[in-house]
């Protein structure tokens, strides 16, 4: 008769603790936790001057939790801005505005954009300060750049092609321009280096938008007839 196994020679995988299965929703909410934190207390102290041990008292965790989930400030500092990255590159023309005339939706799209600067003015001002030390922070600049460019690009070569803009710009440097124009005048405004009405300067903005491209004035002289609101 064949002896049984002992428990060392046993091939039944062993039963996985309930314990270790189970969920903790504390501990997932964890790094959120520190993130907005993060934010609370970079926006209030600026980067340089912000300490750790602040961030861990604002999120209530103990001192050590932090360092569970990042390495240094430079790190946390970095998650922070990942969701600032995420806000402004993930609002599209095509989730802001249902206006099918390219003048109006312009103007809804550069008003989406102002208002997202300014929530996150204070940490974008930060960005370009830690960014000339850090490359991963610099890194995240260049991405929310190259997004609200990249769409400018498509959005001039579009309305090249339906004879809507002035034919002769170019579409990359002329997207280019006007998208750092917006960008500069709106932090110089919400960083208090310029003290601007913001209804004015919206329309300031759009304006500019609107008369170097010629949205608005130039047709083609064989384009098909204007879309209406």
């Amino acid at each position: 008769m064949p002896t049984p196994p002992s428990p060392a020679q046993s091939t039944e995988a062993p039963e996985v603790s309930a314990v270790r299965r189970r969920r903790d929703p504390r501990r997932e909410q964890t790094p959120l936790r520190l993130i907005a934190a993060a934010r609370v207390i970079f926006e209030r102290d600026g980067f340089f001057e912000a300490r750790l041990v602040d961030i861990t008292d604002e999120a209530q965790v103990a001192s050590g939790t932090l360092y569970r989930y990042y390495g240094s400030k430079h790190e946390i500092f970095g998650a922070v801005m990942a969701e600032v990255v995420r806000e402004l590159t993930g609002v599209t023309p095509e989730h802001v505005s249902g206006h099918r005339d390219p003048v109006a939706r312009l103007r809804e799209v550069n008003l989406v954009y102002v208002r997202a600067i300014r929530r996150n003015a204070r940490l974008m001002n930060l960005m370009y300060q830690v960014g000339e030390a850090d490359e991963a922070v610099r890194k995240q600049g260049d991405e929310i750049v190259a997004h609200l460019q990249g769409r400018a690009v498509d959005a001039v070569r579009r309305w090249q092609g339906e004879g809507l803009a002035y034919p002769d710009l170019d579409p990359v440097l002329t997207a280019h321009a006007l998208t750092y124009m917006v960008e500069r005048v709106a932090m110089a405004w919400l960083t208090g280096r310029a003290d601007y009405d913001e209804e004015a300067m919206v329309a300031a903005i759009n304006g500019i938008w609107e008369r170097s491209l010629g949205l608005g004035i130039y047709r083609a002289p064989d384009a098909e007839p204007r879309p209406q609101e």
